[in-house]
């Protein structure tokens, strides 16, 4: 299940994160850079304030590609449960010679590695983060302004990061302005956290942490958001004759994907198009929003997340992969999904089925 983590600047904050449902506390000088470091002494403060009720992570700081510098750092950190270290703009011998001296140092305290989705990840280098004893690797931003992770690196993107670290062993992040609207989408590709800093703020990143802000991102994040089953626009039943569902599409979404039994259909893409109707809860139309209503973007992420997973041989697997994905969203009831193959001769061949969950209906 995929957990919150708060940055927090000391053992206030920690306190206020706890409060409000985090699952991680991690520290960082906002003020000071994207992975900006607080000093020791606020580290020791805030582990003592936390006695162990949650994990804490700390940065080791905004720091150039120099072995000796990240070292000493992650030494100073090593107190923490999880130390982080940025993979800043470098070149790949520079990353690497990093990552290598680093794995002294793995045996005794557990490792994060920080991609910058705007600072040339090099996601290459996962497999040398496993074999160097790495603990995790995620997603950051080093841009705070302009908008947040979605916007600079593209979802498949992120799904086959998140795979292929999945694949390595590593735990999985990503952090980066997100914001509520974001959470029900990242969810689709299951890391094992999502970072937030300035979303659980009065409004701005070096703002101090609000408890409240804390609580409904939590809530998001654990999926326990959703509305009562046959809630009208005010928590109370629907009335008569009214309908106690809405329906969301998506027709005629179509990717190249690698698809086939056969032979001759493997190391190649083929056009596949997919249409997806889901019931899902009643939209009360005084919220607007968007983070507590299940949207046709989590269909679509849903779709691009499965395209990139590789080679499938029958479209009746993707199918029902899709149908699963979006029946494991709460506040969706019944999924209708059709795939269709567009290169076999006629306009189209594939299936379509109908999935829905057990308590659907009442």
């Amino acid at each position: 299940m995929t957990k919150l983590l708060a940055s927090v600047t000391g053992p206030e904050e920690a306190e206020l994160a706890i409060s409000g449902g985090a699952d991680i506390i991690d520290l960082k000088d906002p003020a000071a850079g994207a992975l900006g470091a607080v000093p020791p002494a606020v580290l020791a403060a805030t582990i003592a304030a936390v006695a162990g009720r949650r994990p804490v992570s700390a940065v080791a700081g905004d720091l150039p590609m120099q072995p000796d510098l990240v070292m000493r750092a992650v030494r100073e950190r090593r107190a923490a449960d999880f130390v982080k270290i940025g993979l800043f703009p470098a070149s790949r011998e520079e990353r690497l010679a990093v990552i290598g001296a680093l794995a002294v140092l793995s045996r005794e305290i557990r490792l994060v590695a920080v991609f910058f989705a705007d600072g040339d990840p090099d996601f290459d280098l996962l497999a040398p983060l496993a074999e160097a004893g790495f603990h995790g690797a995620m997603i950051d931003t080093m841009g705070k302004a302009g908008g947040g992770l979605l916007s600079k690196l593209a979802f498949p993107a992120l799904s086959r990061f998140v795979d292929a670290a999945r694949a390595n062993g590593l735990v999985t992040g990503l952090a980066g302005s997100l914001e509520a609207p974001d959470v029900p989408r990242l969810l689709v590709l299951s890391p094992d956290y999502l970072g937030f800093r300035g979303a659980l703020t009065n409004g701005a990143r070096g703002d101090a942490l609000d408890a409240d802000k804390v609580r409904r991102i939590a809530a998001l994040v654990a999926g326990s958001g959703r509305p009562v089953e046959g809630a009208g626009p005010d928590g109370a039943a629907a009335p008569a004759g009214q309908p106690v569902h809405d329906r969301i599409f998506v027709r005629d979404f179509v990717l190249d994907i690698e698809i086939g039994a056969y032979g001759h259909e493997r190391g190649r893409r083929q056009k596949v198009r997919f249409s997806v109707d889901a019931l899902i809860d009643r939209i009360d139309p005084r919220n607007d929003d968007i983070a507590a209503v299940y949207s046709y973007d989590l269909v679509i992420d849903a779709i691009r997340h499965l395209a990139e997973r590789g080679h499938t041989d029958l479209v009746e697997t993707l199918a029902v992969d899709l149908a699963a994905t979006v029946l494991s969203d709460q506040r969706v009831f019944e999924v209708g999904v059709r795939v269709e193959k567009l290169e076999l001769g006629p306009g189209s061949v594939g299936i379509e089925i109908i999935r829905r969950r057990q308590a659907a209906g009442g």
